[in-house]
């Protein structure tokens, strides 16, 4: 006999899809992590999407590090989204540094409490526990 979740098809546990696309300019050397999690590493030469999956209560923190930068390399966040909505380049007043042309040596992050909370109180839709 199957238990209730069995019967109802509800997943225990909930993922958010996290989704972001990256452009380079003049390629360079970068390493993108998501919640410590290397999505990748080395030369970006040509524009990609990654994709991963957080805990739906977890924190999010999204990290993009940009190594031995010479003019004019530099990455172009064009995009992050989490469970379809738009992260990037809506709210990016809230990563450090507030911009998505990286054209520094350093590291990019933007640092997102548990999602949904977060993302309601931003937009106005009131407050969830």
């Amino acid at each position: 006999m199957k238990n209730f979740s069995e019967a109802t098809a509800t997943r225990s546990e909930l993922d958010l899809h996290v989704s972001m696309i990256l452009a380079p300019v003049a390629g360079c050397s970068c390493t993108v992590m998501v919640n410590g999690l290397t999505l990748h590493q080395g030369k970006l030469t040509y524009p990609i999407t990654l994709d991963s999956h957080v805990a739906l209560t977890d924190g999010i923190v999204i990290e993009i590090a940009v190594q031995n930068r010479q003019h004019p390399q530099a990455v172009i966040v064009i995009d992050i989204r989490i469970d379809g909505h738009e992260i990037m380049p809506k709210y990016q007043s809230l990563a450090n540094p507030p911009t998505n042309y990286l054209d520094k040596n350093g590291t990019w992050t933007l640092l997102i409490p548990s999602f949904y909370p977060w993302y309601h109180e931003l937009t106005g839709q009131g407050w969830i526990a």
